[in-house]
């Protein structure tokens, strides 16, 4: 037995799982890969009589069915992880434990079925059902406070809960993605990607003084020349020239910014990896061991690098930078509903498939974000990826001048596009 399910649904299941499909409509993108939708008894049983593992374009299965209704929970959740390949996503949702008096009264008036065999349950028992597979959450919906469409008034509240979180323990039911923690391991490339705006001071001390010998992993160096006015694309030309050793490309970025320069350089990489680096040096090369690590090991999809865990040196960070940092990692922390310490760190590690997505969120929502940073941490949880922060020790640049000049501009770009994306993730979001 898989389900404690009749052929016919009850009116209150009907209209959820209309909710529940309108929420995950929202998220998509157009670069989404294939994915099943689950409505019944019937489609589990067919589906986990095949094996999924070599189907690499099956991305996400999402199943309609509240785990409430399921015989044994933790068995299904293993059979899925069993049939299904390393990168597929799980879309589950159950009825709050909050809502069971509710649901009491619904049963004696017929709007629900079944309830005396479901079982209503915490987050801290789905927690452990997830412990005792290969699943682990990546991302939450808990703020659908209604289970059924009122003119108005679910709209208020559902944006009432979105504004204010911990108003989710009196949610209806929770949506979570699931994604799986251990992965086969294999060796991967990593493209190591470097944005450059006049820089030729820096370009040598990359390679000499820190690549090699210092890293565990192989890598390909690409360098992106942002339409510099100073002798950098011919240092980095020199430095491919001496370094036949290391697989070295160099792109030419559009002018329009770091996060076009970044795209310029996913673009002409051939790694399964991506990282960040700035050409400033702040961030030591040997620190990429770490991020290479962390995402081979499937510890997150994306690794944001943290300046703000260990003590900032002297010099390296000006206090008006540092206290923006601050304010703006809270506000991203706040709208994404993902923690990030240290939001406009410029080293990030993401897998290269995911840039797509990150792309066609920054089209959808219209996002002029010059630096990227944000766009990469909003798109990631957008798509329900798991984010970490990976601490980093950030050192005072030599030679050079900062790029984050403008700091009265800066801010007015970085604060439309919390705007923007706050629209979408509190409000938009949220109409049902």
């Amino acid at each position: 037995m898989i389900l404690f399910e009749k052929d016919k649904k009850s009116f209150l299941r009907n209209e959820w799982e209309k909710i529940i499909i309108k929420q995950i409509d929202f998220n998509e993108l157009k670069s989404d890969k294939k994915k099943i939708i689950l409505k019944d008894k019937s489609d589990i049983e067919n589906f986990i009589k095949k094996d999924w593992k070599l189907n690499l374009e099956l991305e996400k299965i999402i199943i309609l069915p509240p785990l409430n209704n399921f015989y044994d929970v933790v068995k299904f959740i293993k059979k899925i992880e069993e049939i299904t390949n390393d990168e597929v996503v799980l879309v589950v949702n159950y009825f709050s434990k909050s809502w069971l008096p509710i649901f009491k009264i619904f049963s004696k008036s017929g709007f629900i079925k079944n309830y005396e065999q479901s079982l209503f349950f915490s987050e801290n028992i789905f927690n452990l059902f997830l412990d005792a597979s290969n699943f682990e959450i990546s991302k939450k919906i808990k703020s659908i406070s209604m289970p059924v469409k009122i003119p108005f008034f679910s709209n208020l509240i559902n944006i009432l809960f979105s504004l204010l979180p911990f108003l989710s323990f009196f949610s209806f039911s929770k949506i979570y993605y699931l994604r799986k923690k251990k992965v086969t391991q294999r060796d991967h490339l990593m493209s190591i990607i470097i944005p450059c705006k006049n820089e030729e001071g820096n370009i040598q001390d990359i390679i000499k003084d820190n690549f090699k010998d210092k890293l565990t992993f192989q890598y390909e160096v690409i360098f992106v020349d942002d339409c510099s006015t100073d002798k950098t694309l011919l240092a980095m030309e020199e430095e491919k020239k001496n370094n036949s050793d290391i697989k070295i490309k160099i792109a030419n970025g559009i002018g329009k910014g770091k996060s076009r320069a970044v795209d310029v350089g996913v673009k002409n990489s051939s790694g399964d990896y991506c990282i960040i680096l700035d050409a400033d040096i702040t961030v030591k090369v040997e620190d990429l061991d770490l991020f290479y690590h962390a995402i081979k090991n499937n510890n997150a999809d994306l690794i944001n690098g943290s300046r703000l865990i260990y003590k900032v040196e002297r010099k390296s960070m000006r206090i008006l930078n540092y206290f923006g940092n601050v304010f703006f990692s809270i506000i991203v922390s706040y709208i994404s509903e993902k923690y990030v310490s240290d939001v406009l760190c410029g080293t990030k590690c993401f897998k290269r498939k995911s840039w797509n997505k990150y792309e066609d969120f920054r089209q959808k929502y219209q996002l002029n974000d010059i630096w990227g940073d944000f766009n990469i941490i909003f798109a990631s949880s957008f798509i329900g990826e798991k984010i970490i922060d990976l601490p980093v020790r950030y050192y005072e640049r030599v030679q050079g001048v900062s790029k984050m000049g403008k700091r009265f501009f800066n801010f007015l770009n970085m604060t439309k596009v919390c705007l923007k994306v706050f629209i979408c993730f509190k409000l938009k979001n949220k109409l049902i």
